[in-house]
């Protein structure tokens, strides 16, 4: 019997999301005859229905990352033990789970390691409160000396995995997200119920304040005074829901938007939609701009640091704000309702060089990793 390599995931907090339809299509292209999976979180995982019979899903008992290091040492020590396996993995996702993954795996010198970043270090710049502040300073004073622990670090886009390199001094490794899948304009043609006499406005992405779509109702405030037949579809989920509603209602365009909860098929509203627009304070890799280029919907996003700029080709394909600048946001909402064609033709050119993120392709890279690390 030939051996198989076996595979690890941790990732604590698994929701519907960028992550994690990232871990999703590069699992679906893994070769089961050789690899044997098992994907560990500390809540139900979104991907159980979807992987089920692809994946071992483990549910961590600790209620916080960091109380999880026992646990994960455990189950990896059971894997070492287990003869059967050629190698053992152990692939953590997002800075704070890495961490942790180098503490679990300190005196398993079996285990091969592989740490994801996925956001830009500009994440540990914001913060909610003091304690926030505090608790992000050390996370940034972890990764400086734990990623040297790591057998590999993967950054999701060129700008993340430089300015990581340069703060860590270890090598950083660029793998594109996978989100380019042409199975999604498939999945787009499904019929909605969209009133035909309005144009549509779409921003997809989770209700957080990292989102900010604050920036995004401000900037449509401006439009609507001039756009009367124009919505704004916001689909997501997360704690900022309220706040959003109560400022839309304050900006008096509330009867303009239509909030959608959890979408698990967004793409027939961004086929449906004129535009679609992201206002995040920061980002790693958007695959929501990617998925709209691929349905061939154009896209405004803020010029977060890392991955907006080189999917949109610094420019070339698809409009570029500042953080925050909602009047800019709404010159250029106008811009394009006046004159479409301009962001249309930089759609194009954008969607010629979406092969960079293509799932097959990002597959076949970690395949390569998995049996050369």
């Amino acid at each position: 019997m030939t051996k198989k390599i076996k595979l690890v995931f941790f990732h604590p907090y698994s929701y519907l999301g960028g992550a994690d339809n990232s871990l999703r299509r590069l699992i679906e292209n893994l070769d089961l005859k050789k690899y044997s999976i098992t994907f560990l979180s500390l809540n139900k995982s979104y991907l159980r229905k979807i992987l089920d019979k692809k994946v071992e899903f483990k549910q961590l008992k600790a209620n916080r990352t960091l109380f999880a290091v026992s646990e994960v040492k455990k189950i990896l020590n059971i894997f070492s033990r287990n003869k059967n396996y050629k190698k053992i993995i152990l692939i953590s996702n997002q800075n704070f789970a890495n961490i942790i993954a180098s503490f679990c795996v300190e005196k398993n010198t079996q285990i091969k390691t592989i740490f994801i970043d996925r956001n830009h270090l500009d994440e540990l710049s914001f913060y909610k409160g003091n304690l926030d502040k505090i608790k992000k300073n050390i996370i940034k004073i972890l990764i400086k000396f734990r990623y040297q622990k790591a057998d590999r670090v993967i950054g999701i886009c060129k700008k993340l995995s430089k300015d990581l390199q340069n703060f860590t001094n270890k090598k950083v490794h660029t793998i594109y997200s996978p989100s380019y899948d042409k199975k999604i304009i498939k999945k787009s043609k499904i019929k909605i119920n969209l009133d035909k006499k309005y144009k549509y406005i779409l921003n997809v992405s989770r209700f957080s304040k990292r989102k900010d779509h604050y920036t995004t109702l401000k900037a449509f405030e401006i439009v609507l005074r001039k756009i009367k037949n124009l919505k704004l579809v916001l689909i997501g989920y997360g704690p900022e829901r309220k706040n959003i509603t109560n400022l839309a209602k304050n900006l008096k365009i509330y009867k303009n938007i239509i909030i959608i909860n959890k979408a698990y098929n967004p793409y027939p509203y961004m086929k449906r939609s004129n535009l679609l627009i992201l206002t995040s304070v920061y980002e790693g890799f958007p695959n929501v701009l990617v998925e709209s280029l691929t349905i061939g919907t154009p896209v405004i996003s803020t010029n977060a640091n890392a991955g907006a700029s080189e999917i949109l080709l610094n420019g070339r394909g698809g409009d570029l704000i500042k953080i925050g600048d909602y009047k800019n946001l709404a010159r250029k909402i106008l811009n394009h309702f006046s004159s479409p064609k301009i962001l249309i033709k930089k759609a194009r050119i954008a969607k010629k060089n979406l092969y960079r993120f293509e799932t097959k392709r990002h597959s076949k890279i970690y395949t390569n990793l998995f049996q050369k690390i």
